[in-house]
């Protein structure tokens, strides 16, 4: 088709030309042009430049995940450097190598199969040059490049922080689990209890002075407050060992002469099984209050899962520098899957509806603690449900001290009236503490909130101050405190009372200048112990 425009007009479309030519010759040379689209018989037509390859071999290299590129046969060709890293091999020995070298033996099947396919996905475990078993996620596909040769293309995802987390979550659901589980129970035995108690009392109104059964409920009120106040302690000592808040008082200890007292009392609570006890004479250096604890878990134990006329044998005897403690029993026994996680918090054997063994799960936690906290060692085994269970202490043996101090429970002193004042806020404690204080023939002396017990105090200046440390208007801290500086309170002993036990509490109130710390509820025995003439501090 003739061109009719003028020679100017033709001069200065050229021109045009030429110059958008140049142009994109030199967007060519400087790198900005990947790829040109022509126009062709065929229709449009995709030509890359070779510097186009250049950001996507950068992608291929900075991405996260391991990629590599193999031959039909399943050799790799190219691998970028996450793929070398994550198998802990140098780069260039990592090409040439077929991968199946890499793939865990039980996944090796699978991947060949994978390979001849030629397309897909799979989960699968590489083995890292340390030997260490990697899981990772295959994604495979095929390609072929400009020699009409087919390559297949691979991505590796290390699942490795995946599957931590999830285990983590797992760990997670099963610790919320196993609290519900230990909420459910701590309700179940607090209900057992007071429920008794709530009992005892309606036979006590309805007895009308019939001794029988009054002495009756009376006994069933004091073991199921004991127990009551058991489980508590147990709350309370399991935070505190599993916060390392627990200071022991180590003296010597007569380990013998701890497991016989320990198995008669375990043994009152079953007394159709049989208590077999062997104990080598044996002194350990610990905190007498917790190393009772540590026994009366482990012994009580073996009589809680062990049914009526069955055996258990307490053997106590020297191996070497240690004391071992072997507590075996004929009893349930302890499941293959339990037995790792017997000694974790909050962990029991299956349960029935009843509960009939009772306990919170964790008095072995308890155990394992303290045991560690006297530089020894527990340990558990059973062969299966119904093949019984044997729990294992080790502790470091000491010389037979040269004197033995006699202890508090042997000691004997006949108790002498004292004038004692009683500052509590809960009208019902104090009017029982008071009874039971004027039943033992003291003098009571009592006021319900801060102010007034102090200005009581000062008047009265009793031999004794039970103070609850929680009052109204003035605690008793600062009752202790101000008695002490600006009445001097010598001649007067003044007693904590608290439902805290912790070191911290102790300090507290050694601080504000109490003698003695009890924690509700309080022991009648303790009590006493502390209302004996030598204990009364002059100061």
């Amino acid at each position: 088709m003739p061109d009719d425009r003028n020679p100017q007009e033709r001069i200065a479309e050229l021109t045009a030309r030429l110059e958008e030519a140049e142009e994109t010759l030199r967007a060519v040379r400087a790198g900005e042009i990947d790829a040109f689209i022509v126009q062709g018989p065929d229709g449009e037509q995709v030509f890359t430049l070779r510097s186009a390859e250049q950001p996507y071999r950068n992608l291929v290299e900075e991405m996260q995940e391991g990629a590599a590129i193999l031959t039909a046969a399943g050799d790799i060709m190219y691998c970028n450097r996450q793929f070398s890293t994550l198998l802990g091999v140098p780069l260039e020995h990592v090409i040439g190598c077929s991968l199946d070298r890499f793939i865990s033996s039980s996944d090796r099947r699978a991947f060949t199969a994978l390979v001849k396919a030629g397309v897909g996905k799979r989960r699968a475990r590489l083995i890292s040059a340390s030997g260490r078993i990697i899981e990772v996620y295959l994604s495979l596909s095929t390609s072929t490049s400009e020699d009409d040769a087919e390559r297949l293309n691979l991505l590796v995802t290390d699942l490795s922080a995946l599957l931590d987390a999830q285990s983590g979550r797992d760990r997670a659901e099963q610790e919320n689990q196993a609290k519900d589980e230990f909420m459910a129970m701590l309700a179940h035995e607090l209900r057992n209890p007071l429920s008794a108690i709530s009992a005892a009392v309606e036979v006590l109104e309805a007895s009308n002075g019939q001794e029988k059964p009054a002495l009756r409920a009376r006994s069933i009120i004091a073991r199921q407050v004991h127990h009551l106040a058991r489980l508590v302690d147990d709350l309370l000592d399991v935070g505190r060992v599993v916060t390392g808040k627990i200071v022991l008082d180590r003296r010597p200890i007569d380990f013998a002469d701890l497991v016989h007292r320990a198995v008669a009392v375990c043994g009152e609570r079953q007394p159709d099984q049989r208590l077999e006890v062997m104990a080598q004479p044996v002194w350990i250096e610990g905190d007498l209050v917790r190393m009772e604890q540590i026994v009366n878990n482990i012994v009580g134990n073996a009589v809680k899962y062990t049914p009526s006329g069955g055996t258990i044998r307490v053997k106590l005897a020297i191996d070497g520098a240690d004391a071992v403690l072997r507590v075996e029993d004929d009893g349930y026994g302890i499941a293959p899957e339990l037995l790792p996680r017997v000694f974790d918090l909050f962990v029991q054997g299956e349960q029935t509806l009843d509960r009939a063994q009772g306990g919170l799960g964790i008095g072995l936690t308890l155990v394992r603690r303290l045991v560690e906290l006297h530089r020894g060692t527990v340990s558990a085994f059973s062969e299966g449900p119904g093949r019984g269970s044997v729990f294992t202490v080790r502790l470091p043996k000491v010389s037979v001290p040269r004197s033995v101090q006699p202890s508090l429970t042997t000691a004997h002193c006949d108790m002498v009236a004292r004038r004692i004042l009683v500052i509590e806020d809960n009208r019902d404690a104090r009017e029982m503490f008071k009874v039971m204080l004027e039943l033992a023939g003291h003098e009571v002396l009592e006021a319900e909130e801060g102010l007034s017990g102090l200005e009581l105090l000062k008047a009265a200046r009793p031999d004794i101050a039970v103070i609850d440390v929680g009052l109204p208007g003035l605690n008793g801290y600062e009752i202790a405190r101000r008695f002490r500086t600006e009445c001097g309170g010598d001649g007067v002993m003044l007693v904590a009372l608290t439902g805290y036990g912790t070191p911290e509490a102790r300090e507290r109130s050694r601080q504000a200048g109490f003698d003695h710390h009890l924690i509700k509820p309080v022991n009648p025995d303790t009590l006493r112990e502390l209302l004996r003439p030598s204990d009364v501090v002059v100061r």
